[in-house]
């Protein structure tokens, strides 16, 4: 039966029982695998096997590469944080050139967003390890803040224990249970500083070692690949203990003050949300800042008035009751001398008697002889005048005697006199010292510097900071890399699945005819692009989030001082790095199929027609043309002629030679470090500190010395350094050169050049001024600084002073801050040179022997010997070179799947050409040189492109690897251009041993029969 239908055509008419056909479009659900159009997409994969294979690589090495270097710096993280968090890792810390009270950790206690504010005491002291004095620093246990994390033993219960970090252990071979002498610290002076009970912390004795611990302020390994960052002058070891060690004169005052921020533990460390949320609390404890500053400067100078008056008042109490003396013994002089005198008057009274009464005798005498004569003398009257005359000559001897005894006396009081007015004079002379002495002292009460506070978050440690910066670099890496792997992902799988759909395009055409929507034939091909990438998504995901953070974490493990390292699996990241290339894999399968399914059935099931022939660029140069082989010609014809495919070759190899070049690049560049430093830089052999007073004594020392060359005197110190206004600081050291020294032989101070031409070395030579300071490149980086501009310099007596950037030198490891004695003594005061510079005799053993020897001289304080950094420097870049192996291992697979897939799906492509020229007579050595010269050529061509690319992508790392104290310039050896190539070549060449095998394997029938 017929209808007729409103266009006048006629059409069967169905039976009311009649059911679709299985093939109708109406009304079917779609298709599953359990459906013939099911079956078809297991045998699409089982048949297009190779280049399933090959789209699940490139997946997994795109995916591994996306989520691996980020997973193995998550991790690195979230362990870190972990471990802070546990160890109550402080956020804000708070460290004053005077000292804090408790008034001010109440002060701090009340700003809002703090959760608990502990003060806290640490000191430098000093320690014998292996024969030598050292430095150390000795901290006291804070309850809830910093706990020290124990790897042996347990920490401190009193005052007598203390625990310390693994490198005192290893250095001095002490074990726990053993005891350690802790003393005063060495001074600038090379001697201990012997400080009185008013300025120690901690009490100067014998302790016993009770555990190992881990600083949590602390997490560099200093015996690792982060070695080269510490400072000269950073003390080499640390010791904890309770706070029954603190001396009673200390415990009224703390170094620092600790605040635990308010919600910060709940936000991962390193994160946006925890930044956040510490400076809004940073800023306001700056806030309060100049307060407590201005009252901590006030109570300074009024305690300090204070002990003034009360030393001016016993001083005065004590002068005064010496005059008193004094004036005591001049009175009791004055009084012997009245005395004296009164007696000298009777003397005089009585010597006048005598000689009254002698006159008076002798009158008696001459009228008793006249009487004797006129009388004949009378016995009585003889008698009288004999003992007369005795008792005056007794009375007049006594009278000498008495003056004799007056004049003595007399002498002796003109001998106390003069003791007397000695003694006045030296009170009039202690009496004016005294004042002078007060005079002065008010006068440095008036002179008291202003107490300044450092308020500082996390960043300002070197261990956290140094984390932060280098997980940063290297998800700077991993950045890069995966965007390049997914373009050469998407050129390849556009390719492979473009051949498929060719290779299926009367398949596609019975399709159409069955009528089977475009959708639904689409969908064959996209589950078969879709299960590839999910396939190797997730293996790439198992490779990114386990194997790689594992070998990463054999190299930080080396470099921070973690106790454990753990794996985590970020949901988000993972899935967004599979849909990354399922998004574009799966968008060039439908972009590959949309012109063939355009196509009508009867033209799909028809062959597709081959492209017109005609004449290429080559033939047109009729002498070149002329003079090649048959072959050749065919060759150029091919590869002009087909020029999407030479495309995606040569942009296939392009993209892994320049994965394979960059690679190569940062690793040569992490090997120029050692020689562009040691050598280019420093062109000393030995640097040196000792003591301010030891110094003179072992400079003459060293330019005596056979093993010595030539010496320069500088003074070295350390500190920081940060942009002002900034929150980040960079450990600098600080090289003073001295008034008509000249620094030049030693170390080679040049303008550095920029990022892009840093390969070529410094430029003009750099002359420091009495202006402003040099400032090496990687700091100048870091923290923003320009020339011209200002920034914030401190010394290790926390001494801080704003400095002008005059200029900015090359540098590649470590941070330096250079400038002359006249702004050195201007910024900070008296100079005083304690550091020399040498040039050494012999060879690196020699080297590295002497240096030994000089440090177990008690007068250097630090001994660095170039020659001994250039041998330890492989192990201090373990990371990036790891990493660097990592990225060329997964380049190189990329290379030989990127390949492999082009070699294959180039012969599937031209089975019938293959086989007309087998049946034409060709060799088979002769069908194998057919293919394979064009996929070498080709091959050339991207390499020869690929390899400046890669130099170029090279450059942009100086860029992205910035890492605290070291400076990345880009160098690429001639030899990496060479093991680029021959990487690349040599994977085309084993490419063509597999596709080889296929070549043999064409059946001429098979393929030159027609589909029709």
């Amino acid at each position: 039966m017929t209808q007729q239908t409103a266009a006048g055509r006629i059409r069967p008419r169905r039976g009311p029982g009649r059911r679709r056909p299985a093939h109708s479009a109406r009304g079917r659900r779609p298709p599953r695998f359990n459906t013939a159009f099911g079956k078809d997409i297991r045998r699409t994969i089982a048949h297009n096997g190779k280049r399933f294979v090959s789209i699940l690589i490139i997946t997994a090495l795109g995916v591994t590469m996306a989520t691996g270097l980020h997973a193995a710096c998550d991790d690195l993280l979230r362990s870190a944080d972990t471990f802070f968090d546990s160890q109550d890792l402080y956020d804000v810390s708070v460290v004053s050139t005077t000292g804090l009270t408790d008034d001010d950790i109440t002060a701090l206690a009340k700003v809002k967003g703090a959760d608990a504010v502990r003060g806290g005491r640490s000191e430098e002291v000093g320690v014998t390890v292996d024969g030598g004095r050292t430095t150390a620093t000795l901290s006291q246990i804070v309850t809830d803040f910093n706990t020290p994390y124990v790897l042996d033993g347990r920490l401190p219960r009193n005052g007598d224990e203390v625990a310390t970090t693994s490198a005192y252990l290893n250095d001095s071979g002490a074990k726990i249970g053993d005891t350690v002498s802790l003393g005063d610290a060495a001074n600038d002076d090379g001697t201990d500083t012997a400080q009185d009970d008013a300025t120690r912390i901690f009490a100067r004795r014998d302790y016993t070692i009770v555990g190992t611990v881990i600083d949590p302020t602390n997490t560099n390994n200093s015996e690792g690949a982060t070695a080269f960052r510490d400072t000269s002058a950073t003390p080499d070891y640390t010791f904890f203990t309770t706070g029954e060690a603190v001396d009673e004169s200390a415990k009224n005052t703390y170094t620092a003050a600790y605040m635990r921020v308010a919600g910060a533990s709940s936000e991962r460390a390193y994160s946006d949300a925890y930044t956040n949320l510490v400076d809004a609390t940073k800023n306001r404890v700056e806030a309060i800042q100049s307060d407590r500053e201005k009252a901590r400067t006030q109570s300074l100078k009024a305690d300090a008035s204070a002990t003034v008056d009360e030393e001016e008042r016993k001083a005065n109490d004590e002068l005064n009751d010496a005059q008193t003396k004094i004036d005591n013994a001049r009175a009791e002089l004055d009084d012997q001398r009245n005395q004296l005198d009164e007696q000298e008057r009777q003397l005089d009274a009585q010597e006048a008697q005598l000689k009254e009464a002698q006159n008076t005798g002798q009158t008696e005498e001459q009228t008793g002889g006249q009487e004797s004569r006129n009388t004949a003398g009378s016995a009585q009257a003889q008698t009288r005048l004999q003992a007369a005359q005795a008792q005056a000559e007794a009375a007049a001897q006594q009278i000498a005697d008495g003056r004799a005894q007056i004049e003595s006396a007399r002498q002796q009081i003109a001998d106390a006199q003069h003791q007397i007015d000695t003694q006045q004079a030296e009170l009039d002379q202690k009496k004016a010292e005294a004042q002078q002495k007060i005079t002065d002292a008010r006068a440095d009460v008036e002179n008291i510097d202003d107490t300044r506070w450092y308020v500082r978050d996390r960043m300002g440690l070197s261990g956290y900071a140094s984390i932060d910066s280098d997980t940063k670099s290297i998800n700077a890496i991993g950045t890069v890399f995966p965007i390049m792997f997914l373009l050469v992902a998407v050129l390849i799988s556009l390719t492979a699945i473009t051949r498929m759909v060719e290779e299926e395009r009367g398949l596609i055409g019975t399709y159409k005819a069955l009528g089977y929507r475009r959708g639904e034939i689409l969908r064959k091909y996209v589950v078969y692009a879709l299960l590839a990438c999910l396939a190797g998504g997730v293996l790439g995901d198992l490779l990114g989030f386990i194997a790689m953070p594992k070998i990463i974490f054999s190299i930080f493990e080396t470099m921070y001082l973690l106790p454990a390292f753990t794996l985590h699996f970020d949901w988000v990241y993972g899935l967004a790095g599979i849909a990354l290339f399922v998004i574009a894999i799966v968008g060039s399968a439908v972009w590959a199929c949309r012109s063939e399914l355009r196509l009508s059935p009867a033209a799909l099931m028809r062959p597709k027609a081959p492209r017109a022939g005609k004449r290429i660029l080559l033939e047109r140069i009729g002498f070149l043309w002329k003079r090649m082989s048959f072959l050749n010609k065919v060759t150029a014809r091919n590869l002009f002629r087909y020029k999407s495919r030479a495309f995606m070759t040569i942009a296939g190899i392009m993209g892994c030679t320049m994965l394979l070049m960059c690679g190569f690049a940062i690793k040569d560049s992490v090997v120029e470090l050692s020689p562009s430093q040691y050598g280019g830089v420093y062109d000393y052999d030995l640097m040196a500190v000792t003591g301010d007073n030891d110094h003179d004594s072992a400079l003459d020392e060293l330019g005596h010395s056979k093993q010595v060359k030539d010496v320069q005197s500088v003074r070295i110190d350390s500190g920081t350094l940060n942009a002002i206004g900034g929150s980040r600081e960079e450990s600098v050291q600080i090289m003073v050169v001295p008034k008509g020294g000249d620094i030049s032989g030693y170390i080679h101070l040049r303008e550095a050049q920029s990022d892009y031409s840093a390969a070529i070395g410094g430029g003009a030579a750099v002359t420091l001024s009495d202006s402003g300071v040099a400032v090496t490149k990687n700091a100048q980086q870091m923290l923003g600084l320009a020339e011209g501009g200002k920034a914030h310099l401190k010394d290790s007596a926390l001494n801080g002073v704003n400095v002008t950037v005059d200029s900015v030198v090359e540098n590649y490891l470590g941070n330096t801050v250079y400038m002359t004695q006249p702004l050195y003594e201007k910024l900070f005061g008296e100079y005083k040179a304690n550091g020399m510079l040498a040039h050494l005799n012999g060879d690196s053993d020699k080297q590295i022997a002497f240096s030994d020897t000089l440090r177990h001289d008690d007068r250097y304080l630090s001994v660095t010997s170039t020659a001994e950094l250039v041998r330890d420097f492989r192990k201090n870049f373990t990371l990036i070179n790891t990493v660097v192996y990592v990225l060329l291992v997964l380049a190189g697979a990329l290379a030989f799947v990127v390949l492999f897939t082009l070699g294959t799906t180039n012969i599937s492509e031209r089975q019938r050409e293959l086989a007309t020229i087998k049946v034409l007579g060709f060799r088979k050595g002769e069908v194998r040189h057919y293919v394979n010269k064009e996929m070498i050529i080709l091959t050339l061509i991207g390499v020869l492109i690929g390899l400046p690319f890669g130099r170029l992508v090279a450059e942009g790392f100086t860029v992205a690897l910035r890492m605290p104290s070291m400076y990345f310039a880009v160098h690429a050896h001639w030899i990496s251009y060479v093991y680029s190539a021959v990487l690349a070549l040599g994977f085309a060449l084993i490419v063509t041993l597999v596709t080889n095998r296929m070549l043999d394997r064409i059946d001429m029938v098979s393929a030159l029969k027609s589909p029709e």
